[in-house]
């Protein structure tokens, strides 16, 4: 009997056995470590590029289906910034513009390049249902040449005609990434380019 399970002992302890049972334990180990990494991974993505719907915005939904208010609000990283109020007050008169349709207050919060691109008419046209609201400055970053890069959210009400072909839909939270630069001794909003924003239905 002794020297039957001294056998079975020694079959268990040989390379043949031991080997794969090793391979095992590594792979669950890594498996485990693998799905932390991930999961750390995701996290960071949602905190640079903020998660879906209200989320993405960085303020809490309306419930009653509008953008809610036009007030530009700070993150405590945003109003560390010496031009925090000069910034916040700019980006406030341009939603007004934006809200009002009022194309001459638009042009005098925006850069030379983006007043020279968009029309009076294309402006009416593509304002003339929208809404603004629930604005978050999230960081006011600066570029140098007092350029600054501002990551936002927003909340947007329209027409689901005038939406993005993609979303169609009537609300819409966004996170844009703005440009503020200095002209005209002041300082002057750029139209956010191709790829510059997320958006999703909310």
């Amino acid at each position: 009997m002794t020297g039957a399970r001294s056998g079975r002992s020694a079959a268990l302890t040989r390379p043949a056995v031991t080997v794969p049972v090793a391979l095992v334990v590594l792979l669950v180990i890594l498996g485990a470590v693998a799905s932390v990494l991930a999961g750390r991974a995701a996290g960071t993505a949602r905190d640079a590029l903020g998660d879906t719907g209200p989320a993405l915005a960085g303020v809490a939904l309306p419930e009653d289906g509008s953008a809610g208010p036009p007030t530009v609000t700070l993150t405590p990283a945003a109003a560390a910034s010496p031009r925090s109020a000069e910034i916040r007050d700019l980006v406030a008169r341009q939603i007004d513009a934006r809200n009002a349709g009022d194309y001459g207050a638009w042009v005098a919060t925006s850069s030379a390049s983006s007043s020279a691109s968009v029309s009076s008419a294309q402006f009416a046209d593509r304002n003339r249902t929208v809404k603004v609201g629930s604005v978050i400055l999230r960081r006011i970053d600066p570029v140098g040449d007092d350029e600054y890069v501002v990551p936002m959210g927003m909340i947007t009400t329209q027409d689901p005609a005038a939406a993005p072909p993609d979303v169609p839909v009537p609300r819409l939270c966004w996170q844009v990434s703005a440009t503020v630069v200095s002209e005209r001794g002041a300082l002057r909003l750029v139209d956010p380019m191709a790829g510059s924003s997320l958006r999703t239905p909310c």
